[in-house]
């Protein structure tokens, strides 16, 4: 299942985004191809398109009007109008012919026939033609051509021998010419259009036809390279979970296969401080913490004797006290080191017991409430579980000795962003000058320090020590 945050997700979406971009550039280069290459073939082909059409156009007026002035040699002359006028029906029947006008060297109309809405002919004769293209058709020699708008006017001699009988000179509309150069150039240009989409079809077919086979490779290529980094991930989650003894099975000799090899060698080396730590534990649970108990035991064995002066029972009482103290330092000390132990319940009963048994023991009324939210998590570092508990310590240890007050109450607050502990009595207080010369304090205050967090005491109506730590924790140093 794919996850957008995982490395395997991105680099397939990368290899996506080269592929298209891929795409992009190519098509981009048979649009650039299209207008670099193309568009002046576009231009050359219509022009020559244009160029081949109308000088074959032409070269048709040419030769009709050339046979109509040979056809009228005869006619004219005989000056048989009836027959003129017959051949020039006949010839008005090609489509583009617009006008036949038969004319001599003034100018003066002898046949003629007009194209249109109102279609000429008799009633022309005898005009007189006074226009520059008249004159320009009466003054040439040979055959001549000229333009008019969308009306091309061929000209020639009607001649018998040398002499020259008439001009005659038919008006092409080159309208229909127009629309045939038109037609084939916009198909010119609808076949080079096709081929540049064509081209670009082909180029999308590729990408897709190749587009897949790549991912799919790119998907094993990333399942081969994430696969021991996934190990990793395990592993951390397993070590963070207590269990040392797992290991990565490495099947590369890479990076990152050089990389597994490290973490199984910092793994052994965990397991192996593991056993030594407990083994230390061990060793000081049953050897010192067993001493000192029965220090603890025979001391007050002996106080309860007879025969034992006040002195010694003093004595003895002090040694049981110490015995007592050294015993529960022990204690803490064996919980922060077990990581099995140090969570914030354990710490919690912890504090609630030494507190409930120290103060009890005065006389002096004790109580404590807790506020563990479940956003803070479960488990906490040893150096936080014994600095928190030597600071409850040395804050109810002052309290035994100079407070003289009748009620400890005591809160306990964690939650995702900090850990409170918050240590009241109703006592004489502390007085500002006396802040400064305890060494307990003055420990009270570093130890909050080195957590990144603060320690405040204020006296109002007793005593009140405040230690507050930002979580997570920000180690400073000393």
């Amino acid at each position: 299942m794919f996850k957008f945050n995982s490395i395997k997700t991105k680099l397939v979406l990368f290899n996506i985004l080269l592929i298209l971009l891929t795409v992009v550039i190519v098509i981009g280069i048979v649009i650039d191809l299209d207008r670099r290459s193309l568009s002046p073939v576009r231009g050359s082909s219509e022009a020559l398109i244009t160029t081949a059409l109308q000088s074959e156009w032409e070269g048709k007026s040419k030769a009709i009007t050339n046979l109509l002035s040979n056809r009228l040699v005869q006619p004219m002359h005989n000056f048989d109008i009836f027959e003129m006028k017959n051949i020039i029906t006949l010839t008005m029947e090609e489509k583009d012919i617009s006008y036949i006008y038969i004319h001599d060297e003034g100018g003066r109309i002898l046949v003629a026939a007009v194209k249109g809405p109102e279609a000429k002919g008799a009633e022309l004769m005898g005009e007189m033609l006074d226009d520059k293209l008249t004159k320009k058709a009466i003054a040439a020699n040979e055959m001549l051509v000229q333009r008019n708008g969308d009306i091309v006017d061929v000209a020639a001699s009607v001649m018998l021998g040398q002499k020259r009988l008439s001009i005659v000179r038919i008006g092409f509309s080159n309208k229909g010419i127009q629309h045939t150069i038109t037609a084939m150039i916009k198909e010119l240009t609808d076949g080079l259009d096709r081929a540049v989409t064509t081209a670009i079809n082909n180029v999308l077919l590729a990408a897709i036809i190749l587009g897949v086979p790549l991912i799919a490779v790119v998907l094993f290529l990333s399942n081969r390279l994430l696969s021991p980094i996934y190990g990793l991930i395990n592993g951390t989650k397993k070590i963070a979970a207590g269990d040392l003894t797992y290991k990565i099975d490495v099947k590369s000799t890479d990076e990152i296969g050089q990389l597994a090899n490290s973490f199984n060698s910092m793994t052994e080396d965990m397991h192996r401080y593991h056993l030594e730590k407990e083994k230390i534990l061990k060793d000081m649970h049953d050897g010192i913490g067993g001493i000192t108990t029965n220090i603890k035991l025979l001391s007050e064995l002996a106080q309860n004797k007879e025969s034992a002066s006040a002195e010694i029972k003093e004595s003895l009482k002090t040694i049981s006290e110490l015995s007592k103290e050294g015993l529960s330092e022990i204690r803490s000390f064996i919980y922060s080191l077990d990581a099995k132990e140090t969570n914030w319940q354990a710490l919690t009963a912890e504090l609630r017991s030494f507190g409930s048994n120290m103060i009890a023991a005065h006389g002096t009324a004790f109580n404590m409430k807790a506020d563990i939210d479940e956003d803070a998590g479960v488990h906490l570092s040893s150096l936080l579980y014994l600095n928190i508990f030597r600071t409850f310590k040395e804050a109810i240890a002052n309290i035994i000795k100079h407070s003289h007050a009748k009620n400890v109450d005591v809160l306990f607050s964690v939650n995702r962003e900090r850990v409170a502990l918050c240590v009241k009595d109703d006592g004489i207080g502390i007085k500002e000058k006396e802040r400064c010369k305890g060494r307990g304090i003055t420990n009270m205050i570093m130890r909050a320090r080195e957590l990144g967090g603060q320690l405040t005491i204020a006296s109002d109506k007793g005593t009140q020590i405040a230690l507050e730590i930002p979580l997570p924790i920000k180690y400073l140093s000393s």
